[in-house]
C-alpha cells in the first residue's frame, strides 16, 4: 500500500507502469526507485534535514508525482490528487507513528522497499516456474 496523506492506495509494479512511466517522463521506473534504495544506503547516522536533502535529490515532485500514479492500481484515482497529497505533507519526517503523513521523498523510499520486497519474494518463484515450464 502507498501511504500518502492519509489515505492508503493499493499499487502493483509492473511492465504497463513502467512503459506508462517512461511514456511520460522519459525515465525508468525501476531506476528511480533503485535511486532511493541506494540514497538509503548512504544516510546511516546522518541527520534528519540531511537524510531528506538526499532523498529530495533523487527525482523531482513531478517525476515522483508521475511514479507514483503509474504504480496505483485503481486507474480512477486523478494525478491532481497524488499531486495534491504530496504538496499537502511536511517537508521533514513527522513524529506520527501511523506513516500517513510522511513527506512524498519517504513514501518514495518506503515503495522501493516494498517493490524491492515483492521481487526478493517473488523472483525466485517466478524463475523456477520459468525452468519447469
Amino acid at each position: 500500500m502507498i501511504k500518502l496523506c492519509y489515505k492508503e492506495y493499493p499499487f502493483k509494479i509492473s511492465l504497463a507502469a513502467c512503459k506508462s512511466f517512461f511514456d511520460k517522463t522519459g525515465q525508468d521506473l525501476q531506476y528511480i526507485f533503485l535511486m532511493y534504495l541506494d540514497e538509503c544506503k548512504k544516510t546511516s547516522g546522518v541527520d534528519d534535514l540531511e537524510r531528506m536533502k538526499l532523498f529530495y535529490n533523487v527525482c523531482t515532485f513531478e517525476t515522483a508525482s508521475y511514479a507514483i500514479h503509474a504504480l496505483i492500481t485503481d486507474e480512477s484515482v486523478p494525478m491532481a490528487e497524488i499531486q495534491d497529497a504530496m504538496y499537502r505533507v511536511s517537508w521533514l519526517p513527522s513524529d506520527r507513528s501511523d506513516n500517513m503523513s510522511e513527506p512524498w521523498p519517504l513514501v518514495m523510499l518506503d515503495i522501493a522497499v516494498q517493490i524491492n520486497d515483492y521481487f526478493s519474494i517473488n523472483m525466485p518463484v517466478k524463475k523456477k516456474a520459468i525452468k519447469e515450464g
